[in-house]
């Protein structure tokens, strides 16, 4: 499994890799920026991302923007949209709005609210069909 944490908060992008390092291979970048450099890369190589971890708030290109043009990215490589990698929007945000846009606008598959539990992170993940509990 391959993952991609974004997150301008060092902190979070520690517990995220903590719980999941056994799962697989963990990168992180602190800004959307280099998260779409990360992806490019990720698919120049042949090694996509499996699940993108993505703050919502962030410097910059925030997490919406930044998920909009990695979805470019991905489409620009010939991968349909049932195949792009997971997105799991983070936040320490209780904000519906932000969430439920992150949802259905963004096509993202679940969010989490900070700080991020393991066995919450865990759950999620298994109902996505990504780890086995």
């Amino acid at each position: 499994m391959h993952f991609l944490i974004v997150d301008d908060d060092e902190a979070s992008r520690m517990v995220l890799m903590a719980h999941l390092k056994h799962y697989g291979i963990c990168d992180i970048c602190g800004n959307g920026a280099l998260a779409v450099e990360a992806v490019a890369k990720s698919l120049n190589s042949g090694r996509p991302y499996d699940v993108i971890f993505m703050d919502i708030v962030m410097p910059g290109p925030d997490g919406h923007e930044t998920l909009e043009k990695i979805h470019a990215l991905e489409k620009q490589a010939g991968i349909a949209p049932e195949n792009r990698a997971k997105a799991i929007m983070v936040t320490s945000m209780d904000d519906e709005d932000n969430t439920m846009t992150a949802l259905f606008e963004d096509g993202v598959s679940a969010y989490l609210i900070k700080p991020v539990a393991k066995t919450e992170l865990v759950t999620k993940l298994a109902a996505l069909g990504i780890v086995e509990l």
